[in-house]
């Protein structure tokens, strides 16, 4: 191929290319991949300086505990290119190995990308879950931090959608149950060592991998058999008391059931045709142990409300005589109740008795139930219908004698409760007051809306504390939540104003680095124009522009503006090398021996990538650039036939 030939072919292909920049220069972002410095970058501006530590803390438990490590970076966009092949591409940049995971968040496109090895050591699913599960809906809330250290926290603990999921059912159940085969397990714990069920699986380290399984089938044994006697106790429960007694021991006991089947699952897992690592293997056989032992010990800590029902019924007698003792106590207390009730109406305002109201007619209506039932429980004894009817009654009069005195205390606990918080006022007026002062001598645009919403809340809190009938604890809540807001906007607008002042420190040394990144650039792309194709030039115009703004009034802007600029120009001049060392050079000279190739190379000659026409005279097929537009170049003089 000639020259010529060969000139015209990079023409087109530059043609092209500058034209497809051209038609999507519309949608172009402020943001193409990079290189990461650090674990946790923040060119979106979304993070406090507490939030990084926070999450810097959450990465490095990750490393500390997995050996895994993790990267964070917030933009403003990926710069219109997906979210997994943005994060793909700044891994690739950044030469993040198989240990390492990006987390990537585009904050104004409402995107972002994950991107981890092939040989990731964490398996896939978990790291979807993760994803999906802990990161995605913090991302929703905005939770920018929080996103990061799901992220964190989900890898170094295998995510809710993998073992997380089972500490969860098993740590948040509230499983009750009871029978003969929990009481023995009850007396044979007492006298033996503790399972070390309840714990995280880092906690086995002397425990070999055999011994280990054992313990979780035996766990899982042992809380079977402890549902199913359960079960059989049950039954005969409901069979003598009737259902509504033990409605509540069923509920439970569906709990238990249910924080089993989800140890036998996980069993089932290690059981399949998949089988897992030896450290997967571990993790879940301890998974199964702490489902199961919980599980199990709930179940042991009803034995005595389950106990104290059968044991009721030898007493029947004595045990309707005290509720009888115990109700007309109460009754006693109504009068008092409601001399307090009215004192209350007349002082304070009708939000601040809002808690406590209806509570005094809740109370009469619960003693006349409970007088019904001890009526029927006296019934049941009188005529000989059996001691178990006589229970059931007497359960719930209890019940109802129980709520009742409940209601009572709180009416004279919300009379004590107004009285405190009206004497807690004065002091935290000052305090907020103090606190506002402060406030406004801050400077900064974000102290203002702060100080605005305090100042309101300071009214509202006056108002609500003045007049004949005040709400003291409304007005100290509001005092209190102001205080809260000031607290809070002080220290951002601290910690702002000391990241201006860091910035504007560091900003006259970040202009001239990336003004010195652009100048070598530029003398790399004007002495090599013939080699160098768009995307080198696309990045140092982008450079040039960040450059531009880096002059912005705010100093940390202007700061993220060099810095980016800098990290494009040095991009611009990495692609561009890349270009020239991919030209293959011509060999040909021009008359005056001058090498042809090193003259097309550096654009003094064009032809390889701008001016060529494709008009031959003797052979030439390259001119000197001109000045003018792509169209008017390649100019020379002479004549040809007519």
């Amino acid at each position: 191929m000639s020259i010529a030939e060969g000139a015209l072919r990079r023409l087109s292909v530059l043609i092209v290319v500058v034209a497809a920049l051209v038609l999507a220069g519309g949608t172009a972002g402020a943001e193409p991949p990079l290189r990461l410095d650090d674990r946790v970058t923040d060119r979106a501006g979304v993070l406090a300086p507490e939030d990084v530590a926070e999450v810097q803390d959450a990465i490095e438990r990750l490393r500390a505990e997995t050996g895994v490590d993790l990267f964070v970076v917030f933009v403003e966009s990926f710069d219109g290119a997906g979210g997994q092949e943005w994060a793909d591409e700044t891994a690739q940049r950044s030469q993040l190995g198989e240990e390492d995971a990006l987390l990537a968040v585009a904050v104004r496109d409402r995107a972002y990308g994950v991107s981890i090895s092939d040989d990731f050591p964490i398996d896939e699913s978990r790291v979807d879950a993760v994803r999906t599960e802990d990161v995605e809906p913090r991302l929703s809330a905005q939770a920018w931090a929080g996103a990061a250290i799901a992220m964190a926290d989900g890898l170094r603990s295998g995510g809710s959608g993998g073992l997380g999921l089972g500490l969860a059912l098993a740590g948040g159940a509230a499983v009750v149950g009871a029978g003969a085969y929990v009481m023995h397990r009850r007396r044979r714990r007492a006298t033996e060592e503790p399972p070390a069920g309840d714990v995280a699986p880092d906690d086995f380290p002397g425990v070999s991998n055999e011994d280990l399984a054992y313990r979780a089938s035996a766990a899982l044994i042992e809380v079977d058999d402890a549902v199913r006697t359960s079960e059989q106790e049950l039954t005969a429960a409901r069979a003598h008391f009737g259902d509504e007694a033990v409605a509540g021991f069923a509920a439970a006991l569906e709990q238990a059931r249910a924080d089993m089947l989800r140890a036998f699952a996980l069993r089932q897992q290690l059981d399949d045709d998949q089988p897992e690592d030896e450290r997967a293997a571990r993790a879940l056989h301890a998974e199964i142990i702490r489902i199961a032992t919980a599980a199990d010990d709930r179940l042991d800590e009803q034995v005595e409300a389950f106990d104290a029902l059968r044991g009721l019924e030898a007493r029947a007698p004595e045990y309707v005589g005290e509720l009888r003792t115990r109700l007309d106590g109460v009754r006693g207390r109504l009068p008092a109740a409601d001399a307090a009730w009215a004192a209350l109406r007349s002082r304070y305002a009708a939000t601040a008795l809002e808690p406590v109201d209806g509570d005094l007619e809740q109370a009469r209506e619960l003693l006349t139930g409970a007088e019904a039932e001890l009526v029927e429980a006296q019934e049941a004894l009188s005529a000989g219908s059996g001691t178990a009817a006589a229970v059931v009654a007497g359960r719930a009069a209890e019940d109802a004698i129980t709520q009742a005195e409940t209601l009572l205390d709180g009416i004279g606990r919300r009379e004590a409760e107004l009285t405190d918080a009206a004497g807690r006022i004065p002091a935290a007026r000052a305090e907020v007051e103090l606190d506002l002062a402060e406030a406004r001598a801050l400077p900064g645009e974000e102290i203002g809306p702060v100080v605005a919403r305090a100042s309101a809340a300071l009214a509202a809190a006056d108002e609500a504390a003045g007049g004949p009938t005040p709400d003291p604890i409304a007005a100290l809540r509001l005092l209190d939540e102001a205080g809260s807001a000031l607290d809070r906007g002080i220290a951002d607008a601290r910690a702002a104003a000391d990241r201006r002042r860091k910035a504007a420190a560091a900003l006259e040394q970040a202009v001239l680095t990336a003004r010195s990144s652009i100048a070598a650039a530029e003398d790399f792309v004007a002495t090599r124009r013939g080699a160098v194709g768009a995307q080198a030039r696309t990045r140092l115009a982008e450079a040039s522009r960040h450059l531009d703004r880096a002059g912005s009034p705010d100093p940390v802007a202007g700061l993220r503006e060099a810095r980016q600029a800098d990290a494009l120009a040095q991009e611009a001049l990495r692609l561009a090398r890349a270009d020239v060392a991919r030209w293959s050079r011509p060999g040909p000279t021009t008359s005056t021996g001058a090498d042809l190739a090193g003259l097309v190379l550096g654009g003094i000659l064009a032809g390889a990538t701008g001016g060529y026409r494709g008009h031959r005279r003797g052979g030439g097929g390259f001119s000197p650039g001109s000045f003018g537009g792509s169209a008017s170049r390649g100019r020379r003089g002479g004549g040809g036939r007519f």
